[in-house]
This record gives C-alpha cells, structure tokens and sequence, in this order.
C-alpha cells in the first residue's frame, strides 16, 4: 500500500531535525557559552529570585528565618510615616529631569569642540574623562568640602567673603533645595565626560562630505550643526537619554556622602533607603520590596521613552 502523506506529522519531523541541528550546532559553542551562563546564574539570576523572595517574607538574617507575609512589606512602605518612599521617588525623579538635560547638552557641546580640534583631542578627551573615573567616594569629599557650611566651605567663602554676594554664610547640606542642588552639580559634573566620549564616537562616524556638501551650498555651522549633526544624532541621544535616566535611579554614594538622606529624609533616594532599610534598620524584606519598586520603575520608565520615541527594538527609527 502507497503510505499516506500527512502533512502535520512531516512538519513535526521537520522541526524536529531543526531542533535536532540546532543542538549540534550549539555544542561546539558549549564551553564557551557555559562559564558566562553559570556565573549569571549564580550571582544574577539566583539572587534576583532570592530577593523576590525575602520582599513578600519577614526576613531575620542572624535567626536565618524567613516568614511569609504577603505584600505586608509593600504595604508598610507606602503608609510609613514620613513618607519616606515617596519622598525616595520624588527625588530619583527630580535628579532624573534636572541632570539629565545638562549631561546632554554639555556632553554634545563639547563633543562637537572636541572633534573640530585638528590637535591634542586625547588631551581634552583625557581631561573630560577624569571626572568619570574618579571614585565618588573622593568626589563626594570634594564636594562636602566645597559646600560646606560657614566660612569653612570653599563655595561660602567666595560667594560672601570674595565677591560678597550673600549676605550671610549658607548651610548649603542641611537645607532640602540646596543639599538636593549640589548633589544634582555633582551628578552633572560627573557624568558630562561619560556624554561627551559616547557623542564623539557618534560625531565621528558622520561623514565628512556631508558637511563639505553643505558648505558648497552655503550652510553655516549653525545650520550644520541642527540639519546634520543633530538628526544623523538620534540614535545616539537615545542611547545616551536612557541610560542616564536608568542611572539616576542607581543614585547612592553622593546621597550617602553629601546628606545621608537629611533633613528628614527629604534628600534621600530609592537606593539610598534600601541600604537604610537593610543595613541600618535590618527590615530586609522592606529592601527586598524597595529593589523591586526600582526594578519596576525602571522597566515602566524604558517603556515609556520607547513609545515617546517612537523606537523598536531598542533602535530609533
């Protein structure tokens, strides 16, 4: 008898010798991919899940016991007194929509400088770039220095003893608007060199005949700069927009360094009462339950600026 052709069972042996030749294929690649895989596992994926965990438990770390209890942590969050939590967001926000836009702009700036030079660019690129490499916890030092209360701080003393333009010496840290103002010039000052090295490369991979074109038909530099370098930009700018905003949600050390959080909790930020939920406090599951919120805004966040950028795939169209 002449064997019946069915169509569905030769579709599933096709994907079967798929499936088959992929796993071949994949073998040889084995060693390579599985040391990567294990230590993410072990140090990324384990302890992601671990933290899950702990944020719906009462966690004792020195008894080693975990209690269930639901979103009782959430919970606590959201009605501590204070508000502390939203007082944390607040401030991820604010640093979020004040530092970004100068990081962008400063970095563009001095890209384009930068790149116009003919001579010494890994001198300026070098000394652009120190401020990023620079431990915070040095930085963080300078800065308390400089923004010191009374006659002791560098930013008091020129500003009322040199060219007297305040009356009188400001606590610039124990104030919530001017202790969150110098953590955000710190931010800023940090980062401009991280901006700047991203939009050189992208400054660099413009042709030059374009520009040459453009000044064949009369473009100034103005116009150059806002019809060719700043649209061949896109991609760049949203590469450079998402990952400060994502970053401005890992605020820690400046915060820890410059106010601790103080006054009253208003200069403080997610990541900042975490390690004081954790560290200080030992209300682990509260700190659990605080990396998640972060996670979360960060994934809504990302998804946010992709759809007001009109992106797929992580691409700029």
């Amino acid at each position: 008898m002449t064997p019946v052709y069915d169509p569905q069972a030769a579709l599933r042996h096709e994907k079967k010798l798929l499936l088959h030749k992929r796993v071949r294929n994949l073998i040889p690649a084995a060693p390579f991919v599985l040391p990567g895989l294990i230590l993410a596992c072990v140090f990324v994926i384990y302890p992601m899940l671990f933290n899950i965990r702990i944020s719906f438990s009462n966690y004792q770390i020195v008894q080693r016991t975990m209690t269930w209890v639901g979103l009782d942590n959430f919970a606590a969050l959201f009605t501590e007194r204070g508000d502390r939590l939203l007082l944390a967001i607040r401030n991820n926000f604010l640093y979020a929509l004040v530092t970004t836009p100068f990081i962008m702009l400063f970095g563009l700036v001095f890209a384009v400088m930068v790149n116009s030079l003919r001579r010494s660019q890994l001198f300026f690129r070098t000394c652009f770039y120190l401020p990023v490499i620079t431990s915070w916890v040095i930085v963080g030092n300078v800065f308390a220095y400089m923004f010191n209360a009374g006659g002791a701080g560098l930013v008091n003393y020129l500003l009322k003893d040199v060219f007297g333009l305040l009356p009188e010496y400001v606590s610039w840290l124990n104030r919530t608007w001017t202790a969150n103002l110098v953590i955000w010039l710190l931010g800023i000052w940090k980062n401009i060199g991280w901006a700047m090295v991203i939009y050189l490369a992208g400054l660099q991979g413009i042709s030059a005949d374009l520009y040459e074109a453009s000044m064949l038909d009369g473009a100034s530099r103005t116009q150059q700069f806002w019809r060719i370098t700043v649209p061949l930009l896109k991609s760049t700018t949203f590469y450079v927009l998402v990952n400060m905003i994502i970053g401005s949600f890992g605020v820690f050390i400046q915060v820890m360094m410059l106010t601790s959080g103080n006054p009253r909790g208003t200069t403080s930020v997610l990541q900042y009462l975490l390690y004081d939920k954790s560290f200080n406090l030992f209300e682990f599951g509260q700190g659990a339950a605080i990396g998640i919120i972060t996670a979360l805004l960060v994934l809504l966040t990302t998804f946010v600026l992709n759809k007001v950028f009109h992106t797929e795939g992580g691409k700029t169209e």
